[in-house]
């Protein structure tokens, strides 16, 4: 029994040792990167990225893909950032950027080099208030609805909606035949006559106009259009009125 339990001492101690070995002997890599404005290059600080070194193992259908490391990183004052993450042969970097209330963020997985350094472009957000009121009522019936029309770019934000008369359409969860459900969602849209709101957008730098998409119904008669542009700074929340 006391041999058997010095074997099994030396053996934790020899496993120990390789492991540490293995952890001493691992190669690291330092990747650099910046998250900068498209428009002009200017680096962002303050924004959190998550950076991950990653390899794919295997071929076709028997290919799968294992971090090998991953950190999350906060850029300095110049939008740089710099990382020491464990490498192997064949592994790529990838990064993962939500951006925040003021920069857009893809959120998705990009993947790049691992030995060169890694650009995040991006585009500031232009916010808008948007304030919209029911100035000639005619009946309960009075509807209108409106969207923010940002080309050539999807990813306008509404980020808020106050209501100081009537409510905002909201739609309940949705159930689907064999299970699951589309979650509750609201739009910026009203049915009656006290409609006295302010709508919150952010839409990116990039964008060539900025405009309000509307559809309303007023007296039975149904018309849409487009406001002109909207004039804007890109330093302020920009106020514009909205009266049907």
């Amino acid at each position: 029994m006391k041999n058997l339990g010095m074997n099994i001492s030396l053996l934790l101690m020899f496993s120990f040792l390789a492991s540490s070995c293995s952890v001493d002997d691992a190669e690291y890599i330092t990747i650099n990167g910046k998250v900068e404005r498209s428009i002009n290059q200017d680096g962002i600080e303050n924004q959190l990225v998550k950076v991950m070194t990653r390899k794919t193992f295997g071929s076709g259908w028997f290919s799968y893909t294992r971090v090998l490391d991953s950190t999350v990183v906060r850029t300095d004052v110049n939008g740089l950032f710099s990382v020491n993450l464990l490498n192997d042969l064949n592994a790529y970097a990838t990064v993962v950027y939500h951006g925040d209330d003021d920069y857009l963020g893809s959120g998705i997985f990009r993947n790049y080099p691992i030995d060169e350094p890694i650009i995040i472009k991006t585009d500031k957000f232009i916010k808008f208030k948007i304030f919209v009121n029911n100035t000639n009522p005619f009946d309960e019936n009075d509807f209108i609805k409106i969207d923010f029309f940002a080309p050539p770019s999807s990813n306008v934000k509404r980020t808020n909606i106050e209501n100081f008369g009537i409510e905002n359409t909201h739609y309940p969860a949705e159930p689907l035949p064999g299970g699951g459900s589309i979650g509750p969602y609201e739009e910026a849209s009203w049915t009656g006559t006290n409609v006295n709101s302010i709508v919150y957008y952010s839409a990116p730098e990039s964008a060539q106009s900025f405009k309000i998409r509307w559809y309303k119904n007023k007296n039975g008669f149904q018309t849409d259009g487009f406001t002109d542009d909207i004039p804007y700074n890109i330093n302020l929340v920009n106020s514009f009125s909205f009266e049907y």
